[in-house]
């Protein structure tokens, strides 16, 4: 299609040379005697500059079809990559790796990822993939257990980062930290969101303070409401920070049957 354009444009060009030294004899700017010597040295300078402009724009179209498809492979890429570090983030959330998990890991890595990377980052994912087998299917790891395999996780993240390239590191120490405070903010969240209810509790259910036996409670709602031996009504936490004169969590120091509230989530 473009080399038939190139072909009519070339025509069109020497039309326009002849229909101008036509004019040009017509009307007498031009001897006729001229025209000839006149006509081949415009059509030489025509059929170079034809020529040169055809290279010209050759090669511009090569440059930009070379970059619109290196553009959309790195595009292609950059989807495939999220996805195989969502799948590896993922893989890590339970700090564990089922089998059907490293199925997944080991499938995406040979169908997909070894067309995008180089030699140097398919080794070395590779060999962290290797290292995350070892564990998989293992619901019960040791710390030190956990720790490599977070580390090889970390490690695939890490290199398909520099692939991109998407930006900096994972810090591996970070990332433990993290972790743990948020398994921490996991743990008060569910402390937080506990309630008579969920836990089993029933109305009118006597409550001892964990510090000192000798206070209780009775539970007036499903919620949080309690009433003292007074009778004064309030909240868990309000009466166990009232006796304790400190802010608490009334659900981890009253006592039900001998427990702490917070230990009969679950049960």
């Amino acid at each position: 299609m473009k080399d038939k354009k190139n072909i009519i444009i070339v025509i069109i060009s020497v039309f326009c040379i002849l229909a101008f030294f036509i004019f040009a004899g017509l009307t007498g700017a031009i001897s006729i005697t001229q025209i000839p010597a006149s006509f081949l040295g415009a059509a030489a300078g025509a059929a170079i500059t034809a020529v040169v402009t055809l290279l010209l724009l050759q090669g511009q179209t090569r440059a930009e079809e070379i970059k619109e498809r290196n553009v959309k492979v790195f595009e292609k890429k950059s989807v495939i990559f999220s996805e195989y570090i969502d799948n590896v983030w993922k893989t890590w959330e339970d700090s564990s790796v089922t089998d059907e998990e490293f199925k997944n890991l080991i499938g995406n890595y040979y169908k997909k990822l070894m067309l995008y990377m180089n030699e140097s980052s398919a080794k070395i994912i590779g060999e962290q993939l290797k290292t995350i087998g070892k564990f998989a299917g293992n619901d019960d790891l040791s710390r030190d257990e956990q720790e490599k395999l977070q580390k090889a996780l970390i490690n695939i993240i890490n290199t398909l980062s520099d692939e991109i390239p998407l930006g900096g590191h994972i810090d591996p120490d970070l990332f433990k930290t993290l972790g743990e405070d948020s398994k921490a903010a996991e743990i008060r969240s569910r402390r937080s969101n506990n309630s008579f209810k969920i836990l089993g509790i029933k109305f009118n259910s006597e409550l001892i303070l964990k510090s000192n036996p000798k206070i209780k409670c009775w539970t007036i709602d499903d919620k949080n409401k309690v009433k003292d031996e007074n009778g004064e009504e309030m909240s868990i936490s309000a009466l166990a920070s009232r006796e304790l004169e400190r802010s608490a969590n009334g659900f981890l120091e009253f006592l039900y049957n001998g427990k702490a509230l917070s230990e009969l989530r679950g049960k």
